[in-house]
């Protein structure tokens, strides 16, 4: 499946990461690298493999994971075009640390682990970048266990939904998850996901179709995040 109208560099270059890298730099991976298509649930990467390659999101929706003892594979969090994934393992050579599989239908562009690092080597506006990268994770990351610590699963799911509705720049729009998923990643089962879309429902927050959502009150939205209850309660 071909990208329209985007060459391998164009994508490379839209990643928060090669942004910053020379023409050559991006014109050297691009020339090593290739397009890879990816069905529903095909694997990328699995927990444990070594790190071969540095994927760049083209097209579709990626989810990252692990698998526990008991089977279940919590969602970390979801990959989306301009996205770059594998980079770390790349660098410190080692095995990867979780698995990452398309969500729906996506394409990626893959790089040789030993172009990357060269470019890595070469570019010195890449470490820079990577450095500031690494903060902003570790910053969500912190976020991620506050959340899990002081909300409870309505409180994180209302942030979940006003986090989309802020990054697709949309009231409207078509949640890239099932329920199932979105309990995977936020902490509680589908059918605790179901109830707490229909309490938001009822508090006049949001209408829910399916995975369609229509946002009523996006600061009501954020003060259920906040506070545990609805601004008028």
């Amino acid at each position: 499946m071909a990208t329209p109208g985007r060459d391998m560099a164009d994508i490379l270059r839209s990643t928060e990461l090669l942004r910053v890298a020379r023409a050559d730099t991006i014109d050297a991976l691009a020339a090593s690298a290739r397009i890879r298509l990816l069905r529903r649930d095909d694997i990328l990467f699995l927990e444990g493999d070594r790190p071969t390659t540095v994927c760049a999101v083209a097209i579709g929706t990626l989810r990252v994971f692990t698998t526990s003892l008991a089977g279940t594979e919590p969602t970390f969090t979801l990959l989306s075009p301009g996205a770059l994934v594998g980079e770390l393992g790349v660098l410190d050579d080692l095995p990867r640390s979780a698995s990452v599989a398309a969500l729906r239908t996506a394409e990626v562009v893959e790089v040789p682990a030993r172009a990357f690092r060269a470019a890595y080597d070469a570019d010195s506006a890449i470490p820079r970048r990577l450095v500031q990268l690494l903060a902003e994770r570790l910053r969500a990351l912190s976020d991620g266990l506050a959340d899990l610590t002081y909300l409870d699963l309505g409180g994180r799911l209302a942030k979940y939904l006003a986090g989309e509705a802020d990054r697709l720049d949309a009231t409207t729009f078509r949640l890239a998850l099932t329920q199932a998923e979105l309990g995977q990643m936020l902490g509680g089962a589908r059918q605790t996901v179901n109830q707490t879309l229909q309490s938001l429902t009822a508090a006049g927050l949001v209408s829910v179709d399916g995975r369609n959502v229509q946002i009523h009150d996006l600061a009501g939205l954020r003060h259920r995040a906040v506070t545990g209850t609805p601004r008028n309660s």
